[in-house]
């Protein structure tokens, strides 16, 4: 019933998308090939639904009627491929990209024109012709399937793969892997390499970590945050990034998230004098805010 209703509701606004500067002879090839998707849709034929008002924005990119159809007979291809891309998803995670690729030619064949699938497609067939699987455990190649996984990602980190690779290339100089890798995301997005701030003679980590302190300085402590986040992804016990990311949660005002990365970071360092004086600084600070919120509510 909710198909219909649906399909009742846009046929109706189609009309009017349609009418807006195109010749009758254009109107009608444009309706046409509504009536043509709409049929395939209703008999849940998917792929052909989606060629079909691919074929309506061909013929009139502003069709935004023929835009939402393609996402909702999208969303109803998702669940019927939710098993392909949940174990596409997981090989990838595990570092398995030969096979991560094969799968992903199967959730191609059920959306053949879906637009992150087209994408990964083409970085999967370079990396998988670089590096079939992730050879090892090693630090490096740990660092590196980070940065492969943000670089293959639907949210795509560009940005922080290129550091993943860059800094897996410092753990691991004599692994040609890592350098082909970090050429090929160069070729792809050139804006990386002009736009780095890298001093030559300073490694990832520590640019990242500076970087972090400059931008809290500037009380911009959002940004720090992420640049940190980066860092404890690569290096998870790096006691300095925990501190200043503590510091930046803290001047957020995010004390659970300062607490927590002092904490961490006192695991890690615990004979550090400077990571108590900010837990007792923050325990202070958090009794204040407490205070003041009782003292409010009592007005």
């Amino acid at each position: 019933m909710k198909i219909y209703v649906l399909l009742t509701v846009l046929l109706f606004c189609a009309p009017a998308a349609r009418a807006q500067g195109n010749s009758p002879s254009e109107n009608a090839e444009v309706k046409d090939y509504y009536d043509k998707a709409f049929s395939f849709y209703v008999a849940g034929d998917y792929i052909k639904a989606i060629e079909t008002w691919n074929m309506v924005l061909r013929a009139d990119p502003k069709q935004t009627t023929a835009k939402n159809m393609i996402e909702e007979a999208r969303k109803k291809m998702a669940g019927a491929s939710a098993e392909i891309k949940r174990v596409f998803n997981r090989l990838l995670d595990r570092g398995h990209y030969a096979d991560a690729l094969l799968k992903l030619e199967e959730l191609l064949a059920t959306d053949p024109t879906n637009p992150y699938y087209l994408k990964t497609q083409e970085r999967l067939r370079k990396v998988s012709a670089i590096a079939p699987a992730k050879p090892s455990s090693s630090r490096a190649w740990n660092a590196a399937s980070e940065g492969i996984s943000a670089w293959l990602g639907e949210e795509g980190d560009l940005p922080f793969a290129y550091d993943a690779l860059r800094y897996s290339s410092e753990l691991a100089p004599s692994d040609r892997a890592f350098t082909k890798l970090t050429s090929a995301l160069e070729e792809e997005a050139p804006q990386l390499k002009l736009n780095d701030t890298k001093p030559a003679n300073s490694g990832i980590l520590d640019h990242k970590k500076e970087k972090a302190l400059h931008q809290i300085y500037d009380s911009k402590f959002y940004l720090a945050v992420k640049e940190l986040e980066g860092v404890l992804r690569l290096d998870p016990g790096d006691v300095t990034a925990l501190k200043r990311a503590g510091s930046a949660y803290f001047q957020m005002k995010d004390y659970r998230q300062a607490r927590n990365s002092w904490q961490k970071a006192l695991k890690v360092s615990p004979e550090d004098e400077q990571l108590k004086e900010y837990l007792e600084a923050l325990r202070k600070a958090a009794e204040e805010g407490s205070s003041r919120s009782g003292k409010s509510a009592g007005r």
